[in-house]
């Protein structure tokens, strides 16, 4: 956090990212009560996005924002989308298959697949305390899937780990592109460039949705208003908070700013659908949270 200032003005990225990661941490929560109502993990995923960017067209339109950016933005913003399709495919599938909390925490590994994947394109450097932190991350996660407990390691069990940490690297290329989508000076505003990557990520899950039978529709109002709340508050909201202040503030500080999503979805997971770790498990939640912490930091 050297050379950032927290007084005044500058506190208030911190301040959005905070709030921004406080609605994203309901995201898991709402696609598993969406999940229980035989709605599948691409067609939540498009209901989302598509009502996400819907809100957030008219709230752009409303404010007189231009809604149609350069080439440049827009090639820029169809990437963005087609790694945000991604991150939903694989993450969605691991919170229906291992569980809100489980599935957010092996996805917020995202730190260390953000340093790796800017080393290799930026050439930041990984420090010696980096290393330590990615090497006790490693052994956290053995223990928090549940190797040396009791957990059944069923064939769905796996498959949602194996989405999970993959969601960590998909989850780290898409933070990296928004944060190189924010710094491109193109008049256009966050809440349009936001709206842009969701329409395309929805167009993209569409497509998936359509190949697998997954189009829906919802099959009642709960299910629908369930969906309005994953896009209001997470995909439209909290992403918009979060895209508007990462470029404002160092890449490791925003990284563990979205560590409170984390913390949140694991327990909103205990409270609401009766989520537990195993005393390992535990273990393993807190070193890696731990590592996830002293790999944030500069």
């Amino acid at each position: 956090m050297q050379g950032y200032q927290h007084g005044g003005s500058g506190a208030q990225p911190l301040i959005r990212i905070a709030i921004g990661a406080v609605c994203i941490s309901f995201a898991p929560i709402l696609v598993k009560a969406v999940g229980n109502d035989a709605l599948g993990p691409t067609g939540i995923g498009m209901y989302r996005c598509l009502i996400g960017a819907a809100l957030l067209f008219l709230a752009a339109g409303h404010r007189g924002d231009r809604l149609l950016l350069p080439r440049k933005v827009m090639g820029l913003l169809a990437l963005a989308g087609f790694i945000f399709f991604l991150d939903l495919f694989v993450w969605h599938r691991s919170i229906i298959l291992a569980g809100a909390g489980m599935a957010t925490i092996l996805g917020n590994t995202q730190v260390f697949a953000t340093a790796v994947l800017s080393l290799l394109l930026f050439r930041e450097k990984l420090t010696g305390r980096f290393m330590i932190a990615a090497v006790s991350a490693m052994a956290g996660v053995v223990l928090l899937v549940g190797i040396g407990s009791q957990v059944s390691f069923d064939g769905r069990y796996l498959q949602g780990i194996v989405f999970g940490l993959l969601t960590g690297i998909v989850y780290a290329a898409f933070l990296l592109t928004v944060r190189q989508v924010g710094r491109v000076r193109d008049n256009g505003t966050n809440l349009t460039r936001i709206a842009w990557i969701s329409l395309f990520a929805g167009l993209f899950l569409g497509g998936a949705a359509l190949v697998e039978g997954d189009l829906g529709p919802p099959q009642d109002l709960q299910a629908w208003s369930l969906l309005f709340l994953l896009a209001l508050v997470a995909q439209s909201a909290g992403w918009l908070m979060i895209a508007r202040s990462l470029p404002k503030v160092p890449g490791a500080v925003g990284g563990l700013l979205l560590l409170l999503q984390t913390v949140l979805a694991t327990l909103w997971g205990a409270l609401l659908f009766r989520e537990h770790l195993e005393p390992v498990q535990m273990i393993g939640a807190a070193i890696t949270l731990a590592a996830i912490y002293v790999g944030s930091m500069k």
